[in-house]
């Protein structure tokens, strides 16, 4: 708790500390290198990088040292702050600092987050805000034109809120025919349907189309592509929509935005609840067999942080750090996959390597790995439903992005591996 507060009053004191006087080459070859880190990972060196931030002497510009808090606010869900320090820096900086993609990017965080809550009149503002200064960039004004028809879409709709019945929510986890963990949730009018818990899932809940259609989501001018998880090649639509409740047993959704998703995959469910959901909840308990949702926040036993960031578009995800190999990474948790997926390096290896999460070593037997290839700079890989084997459970403090792993005693991972394959 003490970290959380000093982490809040150090950023707002940075606020007054930093300005923007640096050349816009500097800061666009800073944020290149940093969306486009495939191999090194951002996130170990958050920590790190914030520490020199605070640190004027150690050569960062000041326009640089405002993009590394803003990325540190992202990774440990700090949105106000994330968003008061894109703010400052759209404020403060010149056009010239703002050229090829800067505006951009701290523009679509601002967006993300404003969606997430179904801030509508904020989205407007930031329209009238492009309109007003960048007259002159066709990219960032097509945007606009896109943002004032989500924002007159969107007016009548109220903001997200959450309310609990019970102070502790937990359930089984069902398995569908492919293994995936399940819970149930009535939507809107609909009772008792199955969804996807998958913490893999970055975006907000995502609803399947032919489902939707029959419950009434509001859909709203916003669409995405994305790909198939069961068939990465296929490329399928989402769109933008809202549904009036999403009730899981003693805690109910209202106003939550989702995606209503085109894909047609043999799913045994009416969507997916991700991490961005999952998150709004504050404390979550994952096991093997259950979920349980606490609140008020329990007090943590022990302390170890997580981030929940990956990739440039705001998305939410659970990246946990570890080490393969005896080096620094992080990995995504994937709670709607039954497999590891880890970079070529390490799935062709021909022979083994142990990697360590939580205090948990784990031996990985050569050749017993999926290989793909992992787009998210922030992760070193996907790594499945087998993770909650070797713990007795994990707890998730998303307020304070710290992980309690409750463990049992170090194990060869050979033997889960081996039930995967079966």
């Amino acid at each position: 708790m003490i970290q959380y507060y000093f982490r809040r009053i150090s950023l707002i004191f940075l606020l007054g500390l930093v300005c923007c006087k640096a050349s816009a080459q500097d800061v666009n070859e800073w944020l290149e290198a940093q969306l486009n880190a495939s191999v090194n990972l951002r996130h170990v060196d958050y920590e790190e990088m914030y520490a020199k931030a605070l640190q004027e002497d150690k050569g960062v510009v000041p326009l640089t040292r405002c993009l590394i808090v803003v990325d540190y606010c992202r990774a440990y869900g700090l949105d106000s702050l994330a968003k008061k320090m894109a703010d400052f820096v759209l404020e403060n900086a010149s056009n010239q600092q703002m050229e090829n993609g800067i505006a951009a990017y701290l523009l679509n965080l601002k967006y993300r987050l404003a969606l997430l809550q179904n801030r509508y009149d904020e989205i407007e503002q930031m329209a009238c805000y492009v309109d007003k200064r960048w007259q002159d960039k066709q990219r960032l004004k097509d945007k606009a034109i896109h943002w004032h028809r989500l924002a007159a879409a969107g007016k009548d709709i109220q903001p997200v809120s959450i309310q609990r019945s019970k102070n502790v929510v937990g359930m089984a986890f069902e398995r569908d025919s492919v293994g995936h963990v399940c819970i149930r949730a009535d939507v809107n009018k609909t009772k008792n349907q199955r969804f996807i818990v998958d913490t893999g899932m970055m975006s907000s809940t995502i609803i399947l189309r032919k489902y939707a259609n029959q419950i009434g989501v509001r859909l709203l001018p916003d669409s995405t592509r994305a790909s198939s998880a069961m068939n990465p090649g296929v490329i399928y639509n989402m769109q933008l929509g809202i549904v009036d409740s999403l009730r899981i047993d003693g805690i109910k959704f209202c106003n939550l935005p989702v995606w209503v998703s085109d894909e047609t995959g043999a799913y045994d469910c009416m969507g997916f609840i991700g991490t961005p959901d999952l998150s709004r909840l504050e404390y979550m308990e994952l096991s093997k067999d259950s979920i349980v949702f606490r609140y008020p926040l329990p007090e943590q036993e022990a302390e170890a942080n997580f981030t929940m960031n990956a990739g440039d578009k705001g998305e939410r995800c659970i990246c946990l750090p570890c080490t393969l190999d005896g080096h620094k990474s992080s990995l995504i948790l994937d709670t709607g996959s039954n497999i590891f997926l880890l970079p070529k390096q390490y799935a062709e290896r021909k022979d083994g390597f142990f990697a360590e999460v939580g205090g948990m070593k784990m031996w990985f037997e050569a050749g017993m790995l999926e290989h793909a290839y992992v787009p998210y700079p922030d992760s070193r890989g996907f790594w499945g439903q087998p993770l909650l084997w070797s713990f007795i459970r994990l707890c998730f403090n998303f307020r304070d992005a710290h992980v309690d792993y409750i463990r049992k005693k170090d194990v060869e991972y050979i033997e889960y591996l081996n039930k995967i394959k079966q």
